[in-house]
């Protein structure tokens, strides 16, 4: 958090929505009505809503929509299902609080971005109006760990297969990884809203996201993918100077503009 503090003009209050814990990153040229619903990474084990308060923050005031992150309880205590319930009792809240469904957008990366993917299915399974659009980064997507990338990228330094495999175990506590809500690449995306997807060409979780673009393609949703050329897992965070950080995160408010209204 002291490498990659929140952004200047982004006020940031810790709250609770229903009793789940979260986090406002409240840019001060915000749109009213809008808001952003933020599920962070860390494998399912580490990190936070205040720890990802760098990228949260870039992208909510790129944006210029209030960013509400979820601050969902960590593996091994709070394992499988308990972030993906967690995550339809934010939205939920979010809804009876008057915002419109067209006017949420979901937003997750690594992990979360594959919770991103889980809470949609999982409000989709209860009937709910589903948000305006969803946005994943370097997007986990797969916890049977089949990618293929897991093994032939070699270079990017934040994945291992063996910290993969860790981490998927003490968040899943033995149930089934090929089970959607865990692993969403399974699942049936008919009915989403659209998704854009972005993935570095060289991250071991490449082939998670390739997959999850064509999955959506198949059932017919509006999907955009981007891969960024050179860039590991989530570079956004790890290089928030970087040009490639700066063009992705203005793809992320292009794309929250087209489709929230």
């Amino acid at each position: 958090m002291q490498r990659y503090p929140t952004l200047a003009g982004v006020t940031s209050e810790a709250v609770r929505c229903d009793g789940v814990s979260a986090i406002w990153y409240r840019p001060n040229n915000a749109r009213s009505d809008h808001a952003i619903l933020y599920i962070h990474g860390g494998a399912f084990i580490w990190s936070s809503a205040a720890g990802h308060c760098g990228v949260i923050s870039r992208v909510a005031a790129e944006c210029r929509i209030d960013t509400l992150a979820l601050d969902y309880g960590l593996a091994p205590e709070h394992a499988f299902p308990g972030p993906v319930e967690e995550g339809v009792r934010l939205y939920k809240w979010m809804l009876t609080s008057g915002y419109k469904p067209d006017a949420i957008s979901l937003i997750g990366d690594s992990a979360g971005g594959g919770l991103v993917l889980s809470v949609l299915l999982a409000l989709k399974a209860e009937g709910l109006p589903l948000p305006a659009c969803g946005v994943i980064a370097s997007a986990y997507a797969d916890l049977t760990n089949a990618g293929e990338s897991i093994d032939w990228i070699t270079k990017d330094p934040c994945v291992t297969r063996e910290g993969l495999d860790a981490c998927r175990d003490q968040y899943l506590q033995g149930h089934d990884a090929a089970d959607p809500l865990a692993s969403p690449i399974f699942g049936d995306f008919t009915g989403f809203p659209p998704l854009l997807v972005q993935v570095g060409s060289r991250e071991r979780l490449l082939s998670d996201s390739l997959r999850v673009a064509a999955t959506a393609d198949a059932a017919g949703v509006d999907v955009r993918l981007e891969v960024y050329d050179g860039c590991v897992h989530l570079w956004h965070w790890w290089v928030p100077d970087a040009p490639e950080t700066a063009r992705a995160i203005k793809s992320v408010g292009d794309f929250l503009s087209e489709h929230t209204h």
